[in-house]
């Protein structure tokens, strides 16, 4: 087993997992990849330098700022999500007839609810995905097209 690393990928492979590397990929060090996610941990940014090696630099603002954004953005397309599944109003409603509900109409209700709780999931891992990218995978991302989220009906 051989860990690499691919600027391309922005992040590490395993050769024991990843059978298939990029052509990008360069060998790290056993040593070497244990204090670059040690740095990780410590907020530090993994990104290659100019031979392609992995090196732990401290997280640019801007970063920071896509990052934020890229946070915000998902939190306003799980609202819209949630909206079209049931609008505060509905989701009001909801709650109160919950408990006296039988039948379709309770049936209605647990679907969607189970259909906003599935959003809230998606939204929280993206956020998660998000804060794991490198910088230069922050640019790329488009939160509202993730995978992540349920198929809209």
């Amino acid at each position: 087993m051989a860990i690499f690393y691919s600027p391309s990928v922005g992040g590490f492979l395993d050769s024991g997992i990843h059978t298939i590397l990029p052509e990008d990929a360069v060998p790290v060090s056993a040593d070497d990849h244990g204090a670059l996610l040690g740095a990780q941990r410590d907020g530090k940014v993994i990104q290659a330098d100019a031979r392609g090696y992995p090196v732990a630099l401290a997280p640019s603002r801007a970063a920071e700022a896509i990052r934020a954004d890229l946070v915000d953005m998902t939190k306003r397309e799980a609202a819209r999500r949630i909206d079209q599944v049931a609008p505060i109003w509905r989701q009001l409603n909801d709650a109160r007839a919950l408990p006296n509900a039988t039948g379709e109409v309770r049936d209605a209700i647990e679907a969607r609810h189970a259909a906003i709780d599935a959003i809230r999931v998606a939204s929280d891992a993206i956020e998660q995905e998000i804060a794991r990218l490198g910088a230069r995978a922050l640019s790329r991302f488009i939160p509202t097209t993730s995978d992540h989220w349920p198929k809209e009906p």
